[in-house]
């Protein structure tokens, strides 16, 4: 079963744009050999992302975060099934976002959780559009 989860975390270390850069690669690699596709932003010293993929996979990779020393203040914001992936057509099937034009393509994602019926909807809408705004 495919599933989808998004979380939000501050950044305990320092990141420089060299470590960054080496942070999107590995995260990249390690997804992609996962069959996971989504999203990774990183602003003002806090991350977005956005995984789809197999429920356990998921669930694996959700844990091993939330108990990486590198992060704090991990909150899921979203966690459910769904029925086809919605990042799977990026060239990479998993791509970093880095500006505004490619924060963009944030929008089918947006819509569709706008559609979904989940609790507190318009709260996580609030949360990526302001990750999106600061770009």
């Amino acid at each position: 079963m495919l599933q989808t989860l998004c979380y939000v975390s501050s950044s305990n270390v320092n990141l420089t744009k060299k470590s960054l850069e080496q942070l999107f690669i590995t995260t990249k690699s390690n997804n992609l050999k996962q069959d996971i596709s989504g999203i990774l932003i990183f602003n003002g010293g806090n991350f977005l992302q956005i995984m789809e993929g197999e429920k356990n996979t998921i669930n694996e990779l959700y844990h091993k975060i939330s108990k990486d020393k590198k992060h704090s203040n991990i909150i899921k914001l979203i966690e459910k099934p769904i029925s086809e992936r919605m990042f799977e057509d990026y060239e990479t099937g998993f791509s970093i976002i880095k500006d505004r034009k490619k924060a963009n393509q944030l929008e089918d994602y947006l819509s569709w959780l706008k559609k979904a019926e989940i609790k507190s909807v318009d709260k996580i809408i609030t949360i990526i559009e302001k990750f999106i705004e600061r770009e």
